[in-house]
């Protein structure tokens, strides 16, 4: 494979607060190859962005392209691993470093900044990682509900049973 492009998006809901990534990865027609859109717990929003681009690079090394071009809307992640400017936090240096590590595996690549709109194919990943976890969380509380209601009509015999049930469940 020649050239990939992969565009990386991380984001915190708060800052620090819950965070996501997003990752598309696409090859010179534009055609998908990857996608990775998960919830990755709390950060701040670099962090968040680097931890995309780690993830985007790890991807890009397992396709071993000729190049691969990483698109961000961050501009100090950019900045920082495009070494205009130095990450201040020890945690950001750490990061940076773990970057240009994974970076030096690809033969050619480079890191462009680019607008929202331009990366917003991975922006749509990472929001859908929190309109899952909602997704999820909303469904979880329709069954418990259910369930309530039905664990209120049954006999006392019965809910023994569907108790020891429950705890066979259990890991």
């Amino acid at each position: 494979m020649r050239k990939i492009y992969v565009n990386v998006h991380g984001t915190a809901r708060g800052n620090p607060g819950e965070a996501a990534i997003g990752i598309l990865v696409t090859d010179e027609k534009g055609e998908p190859l990857s996608q990775v859109g998960r919830l990755i717990g709390r950060a701040t929003a670099e962090v968040a962005e680097y931890k995309a681009l780690l993830e985007g690079i790890r991807l890009a090394v397992d396709l071993a392209p000729e190049e691969a071009v990483f698109l961000t809307d961050h501009p100090l992640v950019a900045n920082q691993i495009n070494g205009f400017s130095a990450p201040r936090e020890p945690h950001l240096l750490h990061l940076n470093r773990c970057a240009l590590e994974l970076l030096a595996q690809l033969p050619r690549w480079r890191v462009s900044l680019v607008e929202p709109e331009v990366n917003h194919p991975a922006c749509r990943l990472a929001d859908g990682a929190f309109r899952e976890r909602t997704r999820l969380e909303r469904e979880r509380a329709e069954l418990l509900r259910e369930l309530d209601h039905l664990l209120a009509a049954l006999p006392l015999d019965d809910l023994r049973r569907v108790v020891s049930h429950v705890r066979s469940l259990r890991p």
